[in-house]
C-alpha cells in the first residue's frame, strides 16, 4: 500500500482510536472519527478541554489504529499539531468533506482541529482465512506525466525557473517559458508522457507536484541539441527540481533512480547530464545518485559545465571523451 491507498483506506473506514500520552507517559486513548488529506495526514476534532488537546501540547507523539470492523486495521504512528491559518482551513475542508454533519461544531471555538503527519504505517488484515501485514510507504509518490497534466507541468517548470538556483541550473529563463502558449506546454507534456524519445517522471505529494526530472534518449546518428552528430546511443538527464520542503528527503534520489531505470529498460547503457561548474549542490546529489565527472567540460548559455556520467549496466565502462555534452534545464 502507498500513500493513496492509505488515504482510500481511512476515508472509507472513517474512524478509529487516537492514542496520546498522558502526564506521567502513560497512554490515553479516545475513540474518533478520523479522515485524511490527499498528502496522507491524518485529520480529526477534539475539544479543547479535552485531555487530548494538553497531552499533545506537551508530547505531540501519537499512535492511531484505523478502521476494525471489517477484519483490517491501519495501524499509524506520528506526529501530531493543531494547526491554524492556511493549514487549518486545508485540513478542515477534508474533515468537512468526510463528515458534512459536523460544520456547525468545527464553528465552535471550543473544537480544535489535529492533524496527524505519519511516520509510520502499517494496515493488517485478519480476516477469516487471511492473515498478513504491510508496511505503508509513505514516501512522495513518482510517476511518468500523462498528456493531461500539461497545465501542472507548466506550473512546476515556472516555479523551478524562480527558484534561486535557476541562473545556473537551467538554460531556458522564466520570461521565456512564461510567454509560451498553452499549446507548447501541451505538446511538450504529451510527448513526454507516451514513448521512447523522452519522459518526464514527476513527484507528487497529496495533490502537490513537488519534483520533476525528464530523460531524453539520444541515438547514434542523430543530433543533440546542440544541432551535433551522437556518435554513440545515450539517455540524457534534463531538468531536474526539487521544491525546497522536499530537499534533503531522498526525493531527488528516487527521481534519478526512476528515470535512470527508464533508460535502462530501453536498452541504455550510458546516462549523462550537464552541471554547472558552480553548482556544488546539484553535483553532490548527482554523485550521489551514481554519476561521476567524465572529464568533458563545456560553456553553454548558463556558463561553465562539466559533464557527469553514470553507467548503467555493471561492467560496461565506455570512453566517453568524444560524447558531446547533452542540453541540460
Amino acid at each position: 500500500m502507498d500513500r493513496a491507498g492509505l488515504v482510500e483506506y481511512v476515508r472509507t473506514q472513517a474512524d478509529g482510536v487516537l492514542s496520546t500520552l498522558g502526564p506521567d507517559g502513560s497512554p490515553q486513548a479516545a475513540y474518533l472519527p478520523i479522515t485524511a488529506t490527499d498528502r496522507g495526514d491524518l485529520v480529526l476534532d477534539v475539544r479543547t478541554t479535552s485531555r487530548k488537546v494538553a497531552n499533545l501540547r506537551r508530547d505531540p507523539r501519537v499512535a492511531v489504529v484505523v478502521g476494525g470492523r471489517d477484519g483490517t486495521t491501519l495501524q499509524c504512528e506520528g506526529v501530531a499539531d493543531l494547526p491554524d491559518g492556511a493549514d487549518r482551513d486545508a485540513c478542515a475542508r477534508a474533515y468537512l468533506d468526510a463528515f458534512p454533519q459536523f460544520e456547525a461544531s468545527l464553528a465552535d471555538p471550543g473544537v480544535v482541529l489535529v492533524r496527524v503527519r505519519l511516520t509510520w504505517a502499517r494496515l493488517g488484515d485478519y480476516r477469516p482465512g487471511v492473515s498478513s501485514s504491510q508496511d505503508v510507504d509513505l514516501r512522495v509518490g513518482i510517476r511518468r506525466v500523462r498528456a493531461d497534466d500539461w497545465r501542472s507541468a507548466r506550473a512546476l517548470r515556472l516555479d523551478a525557473l524562480r527558484d534561486e538556483d535557476a541562473g545556473i541550473a537551467f538554460l531556458e529563463t522564466y520570461e521565456r517559458a512564461a510567454a509560451e502558449p498553452d499549446v507548447f506546454y501541451q505538446g511538450r507534456t504529451a510527448r513526454a508522457a507516451d514513448g521512447d524519445d523522452v519522459a518526464q517522471f514527476v513527484a507528487i505529494d497529496g495533490s502537490d507536484w513537488v519534483g520533476s526530472v525528464t530523460v531524453i534518449t539520444q541515438r547514434a546518428g542523430s543530433v543533440d541539441y546542440h544541432g551535433r552528430p551522437v556518435e554513440r546511443s545515450r539517455a540524457a538527464v534534463v531538468g531536474v527540481f526539487v521544491r525546497g520542503e522536499h530537499r534533503g528527503s531522498g526525493l531527488v534520489d528516487r527521481l534519478l533512480e526512476t528515470g535512470a531505470q527508464w533508460a535502462h529498460d530501453l536498452g541504455f547503457d550510458l546516462l549523462t547530464l550537464g552541471v554547472h561548474r558552480d553548482n556544488a549542490r546539484a553535483q553532490g546529489a548527482y554523485r550521489r545518485a551514481g554519476f561521476a565527472p567524465s572529464g568533458v567540460t563545456f560553456e553553454s548559455t548558463i556558463g561553465p559545465e562539466l559533464e557527469m556520467v553514470r553507467h548503467l549496466r555493471p561492467g560496461v565502462q565506455r570512453d566517453t571523451s568524444d560524447i558531446s555534452p547533452p542540453v541540460v534545464g
